[in-house]
């Protein structure tokens, strides 16, 4: 993690904390002073931290040097052979993985199609049947009804049905008093902030790496290890890269082939089935609406 991003972090998290309680650290008082002095002591700890690295750094041995430049050599040469071979391998895997992806797919999605689409055509169909129906059978049965029960009341145009709208009064919300005082709690939460925003937890580790930079038995022993443990990298790398390449790209052309098929095939077969679902549920829905249409109309008629 970079000295920056550290920074930005511990400043989110006492902006953070500072947010769930709302006391003000920059008050421009006795709480501002409590911050600025977690702040300084936070940097005295950097120095002094920076300073223990380099010593440490500048104490390290060529040996030291040997073991971290093949180390970091090998390393980097495993992630320059591993780039290097990863779209190689991840183009054949492709290549295998997409074979017969599309045909299994088409039948899934045929499938799919085939089920959804009858099945929300059908209730669609029985919806717009029903509706339609339910008015008719509605009048046929107030008609009969009041034949057979006279005077017992008069139609209702709207149907019999009410509508009603209802509301809720909004709450007001109190504003509660917030004391501010700077009691030792507080100076102490500022404090901890200020030192959150300010430690550095990467002083000791760019302490060592400036004593190393600094330190020429160290340099010597990183110069000449880094090349051998770089080209001892590569070819490894370069394996693990076409495997690991060869891996994805023969799911991904899988996924793809078998996403494409699924889609064309799923789009074809549900217009058809979704027509003839919708055919068979308005016919359905044409016989329940007027019955109950009817028998809403005839009840109404004798009520």
């Amino acid at each position: 993690m970079s000295r920056l991003v550290a920074f930005a972090l511990a400043a989110l998290i006492a902006t953070l904390g500072a947010g769930c309680d709302r006391l003000d650290c920059f008050d421009g008082g006795p709480l501002e002073a409590a911050y600025r002095d977690g702040e300084a002591a936070a940097r005295a700890e950097n120095d002094a931290a920076f300073a223990r690295g380099r010593q440490d750094g500048l104490a390290a041995t060529r040996d030291d040097g040997l073991r971290e430049g093949w180390d970091d050599g090998y390393r980097e040469g495993h992630a320059t052979g591993y780039a290097e071979r990863y779209p190689d391998g991840y183009a054949a895997g492709w290549d295998d993985g997409s074979v017969g992806a599309s045909s299994a797919g088409c039948a899934a999605g045929a499938a799919a199609g085939d089920a959804d689409g009858w099945s929300q055509g059908w209730d669609a169909g029985y919806g717009d049947g029903w509706s339609a129906a339910w008015e008719v059978g509605w009048y046929d049965g107030w008609e009969d009804g009041a034949a057979a029960c006279p005077g017992a009341g008069a139609r209702d145009d709207d149907g019999g049905l009410a509508r009603r709208a209802d509301g809720s009064p909004g709450e007001e919300e109190d504003d509660g008093d917030r004391g501010a005082g700077a009691d030792p709690d507080d100076l102490r939460t500022c404090a901890r902030r200020g030192h959150a925003a300010a430690i550095d937890p990467t002083a000791y580790a760019r302490g060592v790496a400036a004593g190393k930079r600094d330190n020429p038995d160290y340099q010597a022993g990183y110069r000449e290890a880094y090349p051998r443990g770089h080209a001892a990298g590569l070819g490894p790398g370069r394996d693990a890269g076409w495997r690991d390449g060869y891996d994805q790209g023969r799911s991904d052309g899988w996924a793809a082939g078998y996403d494409a098929g699924y889609a064309s095939c799923y789009e074809d077969v549900w217009g058809r089935a979704h027509a003839a679902g919708y055919d068979a549920g308005y016919g359905a829905g044409w016989r329940d609406g007027y019955d109950d249409g009817y028998d809403d109309g005839h009840d109404q008629a004798c009520a």
